[in-house]
This record gives C-alpha cells, sequence and structure tokens, in this order.
C-alpha cells in the first residue's frame, strides 16, 4: 500500500503500531536459560526484539560462573547486548548479607568476577544488592565508593561497557536506609535501574512513572524502569497492568524498559512486542529491481544497455523494489530528483512512474530507523 504525501493513513482494525523504545531488556536467571536452552532462548530474544539481556551470574549464594554467561555471548554474536547481573553484598556462603566497606569483598568482587568478566567481552556489568539492608543510617559513601572503583576498573578495560545499577525504588527513603544517593551513584553509573516491583509494593502502575520522575530528577545518566512482568510468587503480570506500567515509566522518561523477569507468557508478548529497540544497527538491503539500470526498454522489453541512464518507451510502468532486513522493513520510500513523494508500508513495494526524465531514489528503513538506499536516472516517454 502506497501512501502519498498528502493524504493520511487511517489506522483501523487490528494493525499492529510498534512505538520506538531506547533499549528494551529482560532478566534472566542463570537456572532458567539453562533449562531453556541458550540455543532456544536467543531465537526467542531475536524472535521478540530484545535488545539487553541481564543474566545473572553471581547469585545470593556467592555462587558464580562464567561457562553460561559465555555461552550466550557466543551465540548471541551481537543479535543483543549481554550484560553480567553480579549481587553483589549478599553471600549466604560468607553468612548473608555483607558489609559494604569491606575492602576485602570489595577487591574480591572486582579482580575475581568483574574484571575477568569484562575481559570476556561482556557488554555490560549490572551491580545488584549494591547496598545496605535497611540499616545505612543515612551513610551513602560506601555504595558511592563502589561505584567509582568499579567504574575505574570496568572502563579501564573498556570504556564502551555499560556499567548499571539495580535501586531500590523507595525515593526519599533509599539513602538513608539503603545507603543509595540516586544523585551519588550517577556520577559514576551509566544506568540507574529502579526495581518498580508493583506487586512486591503493592502499588499501582502510576507509581512507576513518580519513581522514574523522582529518580531523573535528580541524576546525571540514563535511568530504566524494571517491570516486574513475572513476581515472587510466580504470577504473571496481566496484560493491562503491564501496558500501563510500561507507559507510565516512558511518559516520565525512563530510558528504554526491562522486565523482570524471563520467562515471558506468550500472551505478554502482545504488549512487550508492540514496543522495539533501537539497538538494531545492522542495515536493510534495497535494489531498484525492475527497470534494470543503464537499459533501454521498448513497450515492456529489454533491448539494449545504456550508459548512466534507464530509457523507457511505452507507458505506463512501475518500479519494483525489494527491500529486506534482520528484523523486517518498516517502509519504503520514493524520491523523484530528491523530493520525497510517497511511501510503501507493504509488500510488495511499488511505484508507478511518470514520463520525463529525472533521477529516482528508494529509501528503506527498518523499525531501528537504520536505512539503505538505491537510485537511477530514468527517462519514460509514453508513446500512444
Amino acid at each position: 500500500m502506497i501512501f502519498l504525501l498528502f493524504t493520511v493513513p487511517v489506522i483501523t482494525g487490528d494493525i499492529f503500531v510498534k512505538e520506538y523504545v531506547e533499549s528494551k531488556g529482560i532478566w534472566v536467571w542463570g537456572s532458567t536459560l539453562y533449562e531453556t536452552g541458550v540455543d532456544n532462548f536467543v531465537y526467542e530474544m531475536v524472535e521478540h526484539n530484545f535488545s539487553d539481556v541481564y543474566l545473572l551470574v553471581k547469585d545470593v549464594t556467592g555462587y558464580y560462573t562464567f561457562s553460561l554467561i559465555s555461552e550466550l555471548l557466543n551465540k548471541a554474536n551481537g543479535k543483543f547486548r549481554v550484560h553480567a547481573w553480579i549481587i553483589c553484598f549478599q553471600d549466604y556462603s560468607q553468612g548473608g548479607w555483607i558489609d559494604v566497606n569491606s575492602s576485602s569483598y570489595r577487591q574480591y568482587l572486582i579482580n575475581d568476577i568483574i574484571i575477568p568478566l569484562v575481559e570476556m567481552g561482556v557488554d555490560g556489568i549490572c551491580l545488584d544488592y549494591i547496598r545496605y539492608p535497611g540499616n545505612a543510617n543515612g551513610n551513602t559513601y560506601p555504595v558511592t565508593s563502589f561505584c567509582m572503583e568499579v567504574r575505574n576498573a570496568v572502563k579501564s578495560i573498556n570504556s564502551d561497557c555499560i556499567l548499571s545499577a539495580a535501586v531500590m525504588p523507595e525515593m526519599g527513603a533509599n539513602a538513608y536506609y539503603y545507603g543509595q544517593d540516586y544523585a551519588e551513584m550517577s556520577r559514576y553509573m551509566d544506568v540507574l535501574m529502579p526495581m518498580t516491583y508493583t506487586h512486591n509494593y503493592q502499588m499501582p502502575p502510576s507509581w512507576v512513572g513518580k519513581v522514574i520522575s523522582y529518580i531523573k530528577a535528580r541524576t546525571s545518566c540514563k535511568v530504566q524502569a524494571i517491570i516486574q512482568s513475572l513476581d515472587d510468587e510466580s504470577i504473571f503480570m496481566s496484560n493491562d497492568e503491564l501496558k500501563a506500567c510500561i507507559e507510565c515509566a516512558l511518559k516520565n522518561g525512563s530510558n528504554g524498559i526491562s522486565f523482570f523477569r524471563y520467562p515471558v507468557a506468550e500472551w505478554q508478548y502482545e504488549i512487550i512486542d508492540e514496543y522495539v529497540p533501537f539497538f538494531d544497527d545492522i542495515p536493510p538491503c534495497i535494489e531498484i529491481e525492475y527497470p534494470l539500470k543503464n537499459s533501454l526498454y521498448m513497450f515492456g522489453y529489454r533491448i539494449m544497455s545504456l550508459y548512466n541512464k534507464t530509457v523507457i518507451i511505452g507507458c505506463p510502468r512501475e518500479l519494483k523494489v525489494n527491500a529486506t532486513d534482520n528484523e523486517g522493513i518498516e517502509k519504503v520510500e520514493f524520491y523523484i530528483d530528491d523530493e520525497l513523494i510517497a511511501e510503501d508500508t507493504e509488500e510488495p513495494y511499488i511505484f508507478e512512474l511518470s514520463k520525463g526524465c529525472y533521477k529516482i531514489k528508494v529509501v528503506s528503513y527498518d523499525y531501528s530507523k537504520n536505512f539503505a538506499s538505491d537510485e537511477m536516472n530514468i527517462c519514460l516517454f509514453c508513446i500512444s
């Protein structure tokens, strides 16, 4: 279907409308990934346009392993970003909560876990349980200084590695109880990710937006909401609540969205698939399929090759375009002498040529706004 520029398309029925977001992530336990299978998981992530995966590498028991994230990195092969999700200051093998001030444990986390992961080539390091259990009494320096130490270590190896932290969502109380000062942490983190778990806190979706707005007003880094799509009682969030939480987050400035946690119910994808990240950096392919470049056509038949121009004698004639992309084509635009004339949103991509001599250019866009173009000089003569 072609929409000329002077018309306004009306969306009716069940047309699938996509909304672009900065990123779309999912959190997954290592045990769940193992049960699902890495190949199956990668296929599902690509199918549903996830740009970021947060894989639990070190858990609350203190156990950590690099084998699963190494396999995921290898099989993802750049299709999405892989972040190492690390539980910091809770370790049951050491008796539970660890003092954030413990220099030996801080160095253990950095030297034994974080640095090897960065050297392995993970796309991001995500710090969780980077807090006190509720008895910080306003002492924020230990958490902030650990953020600084981690940043120095990570960025000295790979400046592009994304450093993020899952933070409590209790706004004004966060610094006093947990030692998490959003503003101070944002000096060293690339992204702060408030755990806006509406089921745990028994709060409405509007609360998600309130938390995002509060943190963004006080920080200098990106802020992204974590939506509790699957709660601690293994209850999947309803589509209505899921949609409302996402929209409240985005309308209040969330830099993308992520979902805690995998698996995702099939019916939840009806909502999640509406949001497409900009992560995809693979441009589409486009080629003018008919007519061939530098050719002479007479009444539909190609007669011979020409230099730097296609000539068509006999009309009308349609220009046919072949456009493909790894994630799908959003639209194809048609230009005459660099002026946008029309766009086509559905295959086959066809444009009716008009008589005269001009340059025609076609541009294809995927859902991440990557684009590619093809063009030719053409002369069309109509003979009755």
